[in-house]
């Protein structure tokens, strides 16, 4: 089952550039399959381990630590860059996210992009056992950022499976149990 993803912001239906994503398991492997329509594909990075927010990408915000303050980002570019980073959230101060950023310097995760005629198809695999940061079960949010084919951070068009009513991804109280949405 495939999953869409809505206006980061307003929690609206996107019709022009729909997302959908769809999240399984086998042998202790996630697999998500992200399919982004309409993308002019803007992507600065595509080596491991760089920052993507600037451009095109897909991303999965994924742990298991009760206070859902350490979890893992994992971002794809539309050119199949790959981030990953174990993510220490540490609240707010005037407006901005406070994250403690530990990059991996191994990836663990497997990543392959098919670019379309009016868009792409992200798929990202890796052990559900690599993802543990904590004892408590699995939660998550998947989200996609656009750029329009532009290259400014406030034109970009936010997407996520549970929307964060806001312009930022990194909302603990927006992510979703994995297991209410596994295949």
């Amino acid at each position: 089952m495939s999953y869409e993803l809505k206006d980061c912001c307003t929690g609206a239906a996107e019709t022009e550039r729909k997302t959908t994503v769809g999240i399984t398991e086998k042998d202790g492997i996630l697999t998500f399959v992200f399919t982004a329509e309409n993308c002019k594909f803007y992507c600065p990075f595509k080596e491991y381990n760089s920052l993507h927010s600037k451009g095109d990408a897909c991303e999965i915000l994924i742990g298991t630590d009760p206070a859902r303050r350490v979890y893992y980002e994992i971002e794809v570019s539309a050119d199949n860059g790959l981030m990953i980073a174990k993510m220490t959230y540490q609240g707010e101060a005037d407006g901005e996210v406070l994250l403690d950023i530990a990059f991996e310097e191994k990836p663990f995760v497997e990543t392959d992009v098919v670019l379309q005629e009016d868009g792409y198809v992200a798929t990202v695999r890796f052990p559900k056992e690599k993802i543990l940061t904590g004892e408590g079960e699995i939660y998550f949010n998947a989200y996609r950022i656009d750029t329009a084919g532009g290259t400014k951070l406030d034109d970009k068009l936010l997407f996520a499976l549970n929307p964060t009513m806001r312009r930022k991804f990194h909302t603990p109280e927006r992510y979703v149990w994995l297991k209410d949405y596994m295949e």
